[in-house]
């Protein structure tokens, strides 16, 4: 029989969370296995199923982390999509448009950080990912970076909202009902691809259906759109200048 250190040693192997996220994400880039079991995350660490308790409060948790990597490819359409942003409603619905084409794209695991779980934790959490994988977040920009210090679902929109205000674009009235009203269209179209799916090639047509409803309710609520005229029209106009 193996004496207790030994088995200790056996049972927990050294392992750390990062270990666990590194290892989770790798097996769910090879086969996608949303329904990954702990025995089987346990088998390719080659621990017991009992250690990952002492690391994470469940499986859910474990997950919510895995889910982070995701935030990658928002933090990559952030930065393409500021280099052609001009003013303050480029800034505030292009913001909209990155987070959906990347939500639309991966709706259980942005279901699973902005709704599943209570939204202080969000902050808490990325923090603590961020610190464990710098390299996820060295080519981030200002917008994704005040995220991490804004944890509520509609806080992170009203900051985007005062921006706008501070501009001179919005009265802080209409930046209220802005907020308010942005967030429960995206919620609606979210919860259609969450309840119906969504193909791939769908994907760009439905982001754009939804942009464009921001668009009619940024132009009935903007004091000043100071030469916005919806965030599609902008982007043509200027591919056509180049």
């Amino acid at each position: 029989m193996l004496d207790n250190k030994e088995t200790t040693q056996n049972y927990f192997k050294g392992l750390t969370r990062k270990d666990y996220i590194e290892r989770v994400c790798k097996i769910m880039e090879k086969d996608g296995a949303e329904d990954l079991s702990i025995r089987r995350i346990a088998k390719e660490l080659g621990c017991s199923s009992a250690a990952l308790y002492r690391y994470f409060n469940s499986k859910s948790e474990l997950m919510y982390y895995v889910s982070l990597n995701t935030l990658e490819g928002y933090i990559i359409r952030l930065n393409q999509a500021e280099k052609t942003w001009r003013g303050v409603w480029d800034i505030y619905v292009g913001v909209w448009y990155c987070y959906s084409q990347e939500a639309f794209r991966h709706p259980k695991d942005y279901n699973r950080l902005f709704f599943e779980h209570t939204n202080e934790y969000l902050g808490g959490a990325m923090k603590e990912f961020y610190q464990m994988f710098p390299q996820n977040i060295n080519e981030a920009n200002q917008f994704f970076s005040e995220m991490l210090g804004t944890a509520d679902f509609w806080g992170r929109d009203f900051e985007m909202c005062k921006k706008c205000m501070n501009a001179g674009a919005i009265s802080e009235e209409n930046a209220l009902i802005l907020n308010r009203m942005s967030c429960i269209l995206y919620k609606g179209y979210f919860k259609g691809v969450m309840d119906d799916g969504i193909e791939e090639d769908e994907i760009e047509e439905r982001v754009r259906s939804f942009i464009d409803d921001l668009d009619i309710i940024v132009k009935a609520l903007a004091s000043e759109l100071q030469g916005y005229d919806g965030y599609f029209k902008q982007k043509r106009e200027k591919n056509d200048k180049k």
